[in-house]
């Protein structure tokens, strides 16, 4: 898939394409339709870098365990 962002936007915005990846990365994780290790793959960061971009925005962090089993609060 290839998506263009017209350059007057991109210049607009002050924005590079590591710019537009991190938006893109932070706003389907915050959405919740990636999870974080995908998130940090769009990004093109560490997760350490992702996480700061995310406290950076005022984003919580919430990573699971794929081996922990949901229980309902009782």
């Amino acid at each position: 898939m290839q998506f263009r962002i017209p350059d007057d936007i991109v210049i607009k915005a002050q924005a590079n394409l590591t710019d537009v990846s991190m938006a893109v990365a932070v706003e389907f994780y915050a959405d919740n339709r990636i999870d974080h290790a995908d998130a940090c793959r769009l990004a093109g960061a560490t997760s350490e870098q992702f996480n700061r971009e995310l406290l950076r925005r005022g984003l919580g962090i919430q990573i699971y365990s794929s081996t922990q089993e949901w229980r309902p609060a009782v």
